[in-house]
């Protein structure tokens, strides 16, 4: 593990130096912001802007990848939801289809099959809350299922091709956010009663901490080859 380590850490240099600065730049400054300001709106400013340029990264390192950059716009667009809205439920169910772009990724599955995807969501969502569910829940088991799905594939990959710097992108980036869902998933059961409000500091803080890693990862596992006005820059 230490060596896997040690290999990706000589990956780094082949990534363009200025996106390293920037990630760091705005990982580092919301974490210092979020222990000096806590709910400053300019800490929520910088962490929207962060995924955006992973966005922008993807699309302009690999735009060869049209999936890849979808999920990632999906992804974008309910963290604009998320984060400026109190619609909870049409952002998770955004990200439904954020989540189920990466696992076509990962399974070499055709594009049509979103629309097999929307009609299930619809179906299932329909059904829950004919059922009593509360929303938030409903949709929240849907987009849980397809995550684990697309942890359970990236980590396939990641067993099979250990030596694929790629590979090990996708496949902490899919540990990353596991983690970041799980602080989510605690933050809401505090706040509907089920858990201490004293978890809600500890979780809120924890949230960034593994979900722009997350992104910032899964921007670098494409497996296309980067785009042609790139590849000069980089070393193969």
């Amino acid at each position: 593990m230490l060596k896997t380590w040690r290999e990706d850490v000589k990956r780094i240099p082949n990534i363009d130096a200025n996106w390293i600065v920037i990630w760091v730049s705005i990982f580092c400054g919301f974490l210092l912001l979020d222990v000096f300001f806590p709910g400053w709106f300019g800490t929520s400013l910088l962490k929207y802007m962060g995924i955006l340029l992973c966005v922008v990264y993807a699309y302009t390192k690999y735009n060869s990848d049209i999936m890849l950059s979808l999920a990632l716009l999906f992804t974008f667009m309910a963290d604009t939801i998320l984060v400026w809205t109190e619609w909870t439920v049409a952002g998770v169910y955004i990200f439904c289809f954020a989540q189920f772009m990466h696992l076509l990724r990962l399974c070499k599955a055709k594009f049509e099959y979103i629309f097999t995807w929307a009609a299930f969501i619809s179906v299932v969502f329909a059904f829950a809350i004919i059922q009593g569910c509360k929303p938030i829940y409903a949709i929240a088991s849907v987009y849980g299922l397809v995550l684990f799905s697309n942890l359970y594939f990236a980590t396939n990959r990641y067993l099979s091709h250990k030596n694929d710097f790629k590979t090990r992108c996708a496949f902490y980036g899919f540990v990353a956010f596991v983690c970041c869902d799980f602080c989510v998933a605690t933050r809401f059961l505090a706040l509907d009663g089920y858990l201490t409000l004293n978890v809600l500091p500890i979780v809120n803080f924890l949230i960034w901490i593994f979900y722009y890693p997350s992104q910032v990862l899964i921007a670098n596992s494409s497996t296309m080859h980067p785009s042609a006005r790139l590849a000069k820059n980089l070393r193969k």
